[in-house]
């Protein structure tokens, strides 16, 4: 991370007043990015280092700025901006150079567009409000959380604190001046009113979605103020008497007592807060309140051999912090590369001794090539013309890649018919001999396979209680006859990728299919309490399906798992279904396809369909025993339907069969899989509902 510091935020003034060096805080710094990786690179927990520099940022920051108010000093803000960000975009544009490169020499195509779409965040301090976008899109896959730019994310929120800050302080100096009142009364009116609705909002975002409360810049705005509200305490220009006590005994022994508190505050904060812990919130008052009272603590008692700024002063502490930007901005990259490149989902500890030691190596390569850099002639010759240059050197190549990306089709020219792209066709032993071509879909197509839903239901047929609930979908005969059965299908997006085979089978026999859909919400009983609107949704759809008296209802009735046990009944399943079953309505449960650790198109993209790892066992995908039978034996019209065979081998659940992607990402099945599936699910419908076949116009499949 990076810090403005005094002789860094103002404009070249020699006689402005400088801040008494502490060695404390940049000691400071070093415990902070050591959390920050140990805690990335061996464990997914949250370490609170991130936090700490943000309390940091914002005191040096303040307290600059204060001390050129109030000794009467010009802020001159455009100039401020430039050289901060000329300075701080350096190191960045080394790395995102460095990342594009590793994009297209390792990463997945799939994820091109979405890795340069990040890149162009990062480049211009925004790329918070994409990972946060990304990160609560239920299509998108939560791809945030394994991007090499993640790390980004406070990078954005600390340029537009770097942005907004000073317009503040600006502001508060004009106001005080306008009132004719002193300026820290105003300042510390502005900062307390950030910090209350700042953190208020933190803690209600953070309870409503999580995901995108992290990387939201307004739910971080209250530390940033924290530590300015800090600078208004402690920073002295010689008309503050906020400093008369400091030195006695009783402030020193405070000063102990507070740094020794801040310090186990912060490195307690990630062995307190576990996985499942929503954060920031309040919870991120913990490493943000252990900041200030280091801040408060080593003004207290500066020399204290009993404090624990003597420990932070450190010489080791002290080379860290001061490599703390660069360890920051290289280790989240060079981790995400190397698990990548290995295939681990976890790394030993010297690999990650090795990931720490590459970042430092990096962070000095990057030092002595921004030398060069800003030795050029022109470069030096102003902070303007290096801060456009500079983005001007990531801005062309990334504009490049993405033209390529947008041009690149590796299926092109090749015919998708059914010989060449045989799918399911292959398990059920209608084909024995594939073609070698390329896999489809392609990367650019992956965000059309969410399944076939149809069309969304006329005005009059979509149930009230369905309104902002979900969606109702419907696929009716084309030619405008009676349908020859009516199916409704319930549930989540399992639910939809059933619909391409559902709604092929609907084509061949005459049917309508009514679809009633909530991503992330499997159809139940209502025993989800966590989630009021899947229950509401559940129940409206309940008795939308009631009210429309179909001839079936479709459902999944297991919920697959990506670590042992793998696969489970949905809770409270047999209570969803039972009224369906007491109004005498056939319901056929699907039994759900496997879901894995991580996303399987990227796996065959990265490391190949023969891949050990993209053709994990059988075993380790689902139960032996589908839990269905067991629960379908028990009510005369419930049917089990089993999918299995046609997406596992009798030892592995391949990536790719018969030279289709048979996942999207971790767990959904492509629509273009699905297609060749259209044979299994209308002959298995038939047979398990007993119903007479109609002459199916869909003996063959194509991928569409």
């Amino acid at each position: 991370m990076t810090h403005p510091t005094p002789s860094t935020i103002t404009t070249a003034d020699r006689s402005a007043p400088r801040a008494r060096h502490r060695p404390d805080l940049q000691g400071l710094r070093g415990v902070a990015v050591l959390l920050v990786v140990a805690f990335h690179v061996w464990t997914e927990k949250v370490s609170g280092g991130v936090d700490v520099f943000f309390v940091l940022s914002a005191f040096l920051l303040t307290g600059s700025f204060l001390r050129r108010i109030e000794h009467g000093r010009p802020l001159e803000l455009p100039a401020y901006w430039t050289r901060t960000f000329a300075r701080l975009l350096g190191p960045v544009a080394v790395m995102l150079l460095a990342v594009l490169a590793a994009v297209f020499l390792w990463f997945p195509p799939s994820r091109w567009a979405e890795l340069l779409t990040q890149a162009w965040g990062s480049l211009f301090y925004v790329v918070n409000w994409v990972l946060a976008g990304q990160a609560v899109d239920y299509y998108a896959g939560n791809s945030a959380a394994t991007t090499p730019l993640q790390h980004m994310w406070s990078l954005s929120v600390q340029g537009q604190v770097f942005l907004v800050w000073p317009l503040l302080l600006a502001g508060a100096a004009a106001a005080a001046r306008w009132a004719g009142i002193r300026f820290r009364p105003v300042a510390w009116g502005v900062f307390g009113a950030v910090f209350a609705g700042s953190l208020t909002w933190s803690g209600l975002a953070t309870a409503a979605g999580p995901e995108a409360a992290y990387f939201s810049a307004l739910t971080r705005l209250w530390e940033f103020a924290l530590g300015s509200m800090a600078a208004l305490v402690l920073t002295t220009t010689g008309t503050s008497r906020t400093a008369s006590r400091r030195g006695t005994a009783p402030a020193r022994v405070a000063g102990v007592w507070l740094g020794w508190t801040g310090l186990a505050a912060i490195v307690a904060t990630p062995f307190l807060i576990g996985a499942d812990t929503r954060f920031p919130g309040t919870i991120a008052l913990a490493p943000t309140a252990g900041a200030a009272a280091i801040l408060h603590g080593g003004a207290l008692a500066p020399d204290s051999r009993a404090g624990a700024s003597r420990i932070l002063a450190a010489r080791p502490l002290q080379w860290f912090g001061d490599r703390a930007y660069g360890i920051y901005l290289w280790h989240w990259p060079l981790l995400i590369i190397y698990l990548l490149v290995t295939a681990r989902d976890t790394v030993p500890v010297l690999h990650g001794l090795g990931i720490l030691a590459a970042s430092v190596v990096l962070t000095r390569a990057t030092a002595l090539l921004l030398a060069g850099w800003r030795a050029l002639p022109g470069i030096r010759a102003g902070n303007g013309l290096r801060l456009t240059a500079t983005a001007l050197l990531v801005a062309v190549p990334l504009t490049g890649a993405h033209q390529y990306t947008v041009q690149r089709d590796p299926s092109a020219g090749v015919e998708r018919t059914a010989q060449n792209y045989p799918g399911a066709a292959v398990l059920r032993g209608d084909v024995t001999e594939v073609p070698d071509v390329p896999i489809i879909p392609t990367g650019a197509e992956r965000e059309h396979e969410w399944g076939d839903t149809g069309g969304a239901c006329p005005p009059g047929d979509t149930p009230e209680s369905l309104d902002g609930l979900g969606h109702c979908r419907v696929i009716a005969p084309d030619d405008g006859a009676a349908p020859a059965r009516t199916v409704v299908v319930i549930g989540d997006s399992h639910a939809q990728q059933l619909l391409t085979p559902i709604h092929r089978a609907a084509d061949a026999q005459g049917w309508t299919v009514i679809s009633y859909l909530r991503m992330a919400c499997r159809y139940t009983g209502g025993t989800q309490p966590a989630d009021a609107e899947c229950d509401e949704f559940n129940a409206a759809s309940r008795q939308a399906a009631l009210e429309a008296e179909p001839d079936a209802v479709v459902t999944l009735g297991t919920r697959s798992l990506p670590e042992a046990p793998h696969e489970k009944l949905v809770d409270g399943y047999e209570d969803g279904v039972r009224p369906f079953l007491d109004a005498g309505i056939p319901v056929l449960a699907f039994r759900d396809n496997p879901r894995f650790p991580f996303s399987m198109f990227a796996c065959v993209e990265t490391y190949g369909p023969d891949h050990h790892r993209c053709n994990p066992p059988r075993s380790e995908s689902l139960l032996p025993e589908n839990p269905l039978k067991e629960v379908a034996a028990r009510h005369e019209d419930l049917h089990s339907i089993d999918l299995t065979d046609r997406l596992c081998t009798d030892t592995v659940c391949p990536g790719v069969i018969g030279n289709i992607q048979v996942y999207m990402d971790l767990d959904h099945v492509t629509s273009t899989y699905g297609e060749t599936l259209a044979p299994d699910v209308e002959s298995r419908m038939l047979r398990a509902l007993d119903w007479k076949p109609q002459e199916s116009l869909h003996r063959s499949t194509v991928p569409r």
